[in-house]
């Protein structure tokens, strides 16, 4: 979807998938910074209907069936409150780096350190928010702290949805985990918790440093794979 700001006439491109469905919303125009309403999925015509044909002699009384079960799964549903706020939907250039920070305990280290290496930053204050942001951003790094949500890591439906996503997403997302249960730079403890670096909450005065060693690792680990998925036309 394609849109023109009154303001200094720059059209912005929304991927469709992007779209929230059946909402309207706002987004900041990257060229002037004014605000535009964006509305114009919500009047897009509805599909043809297809031409009427003989119908078929009703079939027989199907036996009933047993009702479905049903499955109890982890509930991540954002609150009126929160959709109100993530109504702005922010359009970043094309170049720009992503992060988002789920850790309040350690905020400011994350800040100062991401600007520091040029990364623009959201941040979410529930689980809940945090998954309704990831589905229209794609984020380049994720702090995430252990107890964030207060819920225990191994019952965070949030961190499930991190290391459960499909690896073409993955591989671009550089995930963070901060905590104090977490062994500063072990590479065995983050393998095992399929994350990308772990960091102990006493050692966010070093946060610079352990970030930039991990995020080169990172990006000397997968160049190879990248710039083969680049030759292919598939990166």
């Amino acid at each position: 979807m394609q849109i023109k700001c009154n303001g200094c006439q720059k059209t912005i491109t929304i991927p469709d998938d992007k779209l929230p469905r059946g909402q309207a919303f706002n987004i900041t125009c990257p060229g002037c910074k004014s605000k535009i309403r964006v509305d114009q999925h919500l009047n897009a015509p509805a599909p043809e209907a297809e031409p009427a044909v003989a119908s078929a002699p009703p079939p027989a009384p199907a036996k009933a069936e047993a009702p479905e079960k049903t499955i109890d799964t982890p509930k991540l549903t954002i609150t009126q409150e929160e959709s109100e706020e993530d109504q702005e939907l922010v359009i970043y250039d094309e170049h720009d780096r992503i992060a988002l920070v789920l850790d309040e305990k350690n905020k400011d280290a994350w800040v100062h350190n991401l600007e520091e290496k040029g990364f623009k930053i959201q941040f979410a204050r529930t689980p809940e928010q945090a998954v309704y942001k990831m589905r229209f951003t794609q984020f380049h790094l994720v702090a995430l702290h252990e107890t964030f949500g207060n819920v225990p890591l191994d019952k965070s439906a949030l961190y499930q949805s991190l290391i459960e996503l499909p690896m073409v997403t993955r591989r671009h997302i550089f995930v963070a985990l901060a905590g104090p249960g977490m062994k500063t730079l072990n590479n065995m403890q983050a393998f095992n918790l399929s994350v990308n670096v772990v960091i102990n909450d006493k050692d966010f005065d070093k946060l610079g440093d352990i970030l930039k060693k991990s995020i080169a690792e990172n990006d000397t680990f997968y160049k190879v794979f990248k710039e083969t998925l680049k030759a292919l036309g598939k990166a």
